[in-house]
């Protein structure tokens, strides 16, 4: 221990020691605005117009038309955001801006955004998204028009950070409330029901140790006629690397969703706590650090508009641009034809696929992901820079459901036939299988 704090006070003396010899200080000239600004302003200026000529003939519906023109200026915005740190790094790599937002210090790249992009799209007092984007940056300096819309941003977000701060802890207190007398009271509840976990497509390696480890057994785990595991056994990062090399799957793990007590949880069910890394201790308040637990980032939720000022911060499809000049090439059997939510033909990729830019001297393969579409058709000529396929929104997030085997008991006696229930949220995808006998209806 002694040791360990005296490596920390030696980090910490040399932080300061070389914060001091830096000597960092901030003006207005090192804020470099990104060269490209200009041209991408300007080819979405002419976007917007097209938009804007296709509503007046009656082509485009007004609904469709904002729709439209909020993801032209968001994908502008957001490719100035991704060409910010290569701007800087090429530049001036000790730029104060650059060395103080990119290294966690001060401010985040939201900020640094707002200083040297564009401020982008803007929130009205109701939450709702201006159609009119801010594309002048803070150094540049706003019109007055522009100043009056960024002020509607700005100021909701200081007056959310006085009102909206009460809520999410009267949030808090209510979670507490309900779930205040749950506690570890028991080593064993000695349930045998468990819920089972195997790798999925798309699970990586990663989020299957992330889900094991802490966990606890329900049945013993056999590679032929070998046990490798026992019931009751918590679940470690060593015992998680062979599950991965014997590819043992499924595995059955306690959750509290499987506890047999209605009051209180047992110490297996619960797992390991991650306060020590060993099993939760008997006692232990579970249920009140469960609510603590999702209602403190509700606080630190209400405050992200104050810290943004206002600036639309929301979920788009990503562009994939062409490096230079050149025609494009692509297999067609590999994609089918469709059209994009505004009605122009593209193709959609089922697979991983590269595409082809043949210029004079040189070839350019981009790979495009899975359920992208393609906005180009084959053999056509593009420009640099020219957007040539759009990859969804979360395509590449995984979303890891658990899932519990529940009795259903019926309230009359009878014959049924078998019934498909499925319901269908964003994100979610539920399908439930229920099959009908006489006493007891089981539930997937």
């Amino acid at each position: 221990m002694a040791y360990t704090s005296h490596i920390l006070d030696q980090v910490k003396t040399l932080g300061f020691q070389r914060a001091t010899a830096t000597s960092i200080s901030l003006g207005i000239d090192d804020l470099l605005t990104i060269p490209s600004k200009g041209w991408l302003v300007q080819d979405a200026e002419q976007q917007t117009f097209l938009l804007e000529k296709n509503h007046h003939y009656g082509n485009v519906h007004v609904v469709e038309k904002l729709r439209q023109s909020i993801e032209i200026w968001y994908a502008t915005s957001e490719y100035l955001r991704q060409e910010m740190n290569p701007n800087f790094r090429m530049t001036d790599p000790s730029n104060p801006v650059h060395l103080m937002s990119f290294s966690g210090a001060r401010g985040n790249a939201s900020q640094v955004h707002q200083l040297v992009g564009m401020r982008g799209l803007m929130s009205d007092p109701q939450g709702q998204m201006i159609d009119l984007p801010i594309q002048s940056n803070l150094r540049e300096g706003l019109s007055l028009t522009e100043y009056i819309i960024s002020c509607y941003g700005a100021r909701k977000g200081v007056v959310d950070t006085a009102v909206r701060t009460s809520d999410a802890g009267y949030l808090t207190r209510r979670l507490v409330e309900v779930v205040q007398h749950i506690l570890v009271r028991r080593t064993d509840c000695g349930t045998i029901r468990g819920i089972s976990v195997s790798p999925r497509n798309g699970m990586t390696e990663k989020i299957f140790a992330q889900t094991l480890i802490g966990r606890v057994l329900t049945d013993d785990i056999y590679i032929g006629p070998r046990c490798i595991a026992t019931r009751n056994k918590d679940i470690g990062i060593g015992l998680v690397n062979r599950f991965i090399i014997f590819r043992a799957h499924p595995i059955y793990i306690r959750t509290p969703f499987t506890c047999r007590s209605t009051s209180w949880i047992c110490q297996l069910c619960y797992g390991r706590s991650p306060t020590h890394g060993d099993l939760v201790e008997l006692g232990e308040a579970v249920g009140i650090i469960a609510g603590q637990s999702i209602g403190e980032p509700g606080t630190q939720l209400t405050l992200r508009t104050f810290h943004t000022g206002g600036v639309f911060t929301g979920g788009t499809a990503e562009h994939v641009r062409a490096p230079s000049n050149g025609k494009i090439k692509f297999d067609e059997d590999l994609v089918h034809p469709t059209r994009t939510r505004h009605g122009h033909p593209a193709f959609l990729c089922f697979i991983d696929l590269y595409i082809t830019i043949e210029s004079r001297d040189i070839l350019h393969n981009v790979n495009i992901p899975t359920k992208s579409l393609i906005l180009v058709q084959n053999d056509q000529y593009v420009e640099s820079e020219q957007v040539i396929a759009e990859i969804r929104a979360g395509t590449s997030t995984f979303y890891f459901k658990e899932r519990v085997r529940k009795h259903i008991y019926s309230e009359s006696e009878g014959e049924c036939t078998g019934v498909l229930m499925a319901i269908m949220r964003p994100n979610i995808h539920i399908v439930m299988f229920i099959y009908y006998q006489k006493q007891v209806i089981y539930g997937y």
